[in-house]
C-alpha cells in the first residue's frame, strides 16, 4: 500500500521536495461552444418520446 504522500507526488499534485500540495482551480469550467437547436434540446429532455397504454391487458401506442 503506497503512502499518501507517494501517490501525491506520483499525480503531481505535490513536489517532493518541499512537500506543498498545489491546489488547482476546480471551480471554473470552460464554456462550450456547441450551440444546440429548439429541435435537439427537446430531443433531449425527451419530449418527443412516444407513449404507450394499456388497453384490455395488452400495451397499445397512444
Amino acid at each position: 500500500m503506497k503512502s499518501l504522500q507517494t501517490e501525491l507526488v506520483e499525480r503531481g499534485l505535490s513536489d517532493a521536495r518541499t512537500g506543498e500540495v498545489e491546489q488547482k482551480n476546480t471551480r471554473i469550467r470552460g464554456k462550450s461552444s456547441e450551440q444546440l437547436s429548439d429541435r435537439e434540446w427537446t430531443e433531449l429532455m425527451g419530449s418527443n418520446r412516444q407513449t404507450y397504454k394499456r388497453v384490455n391487458g395488452a400495451i397499445r401506442k397512444r
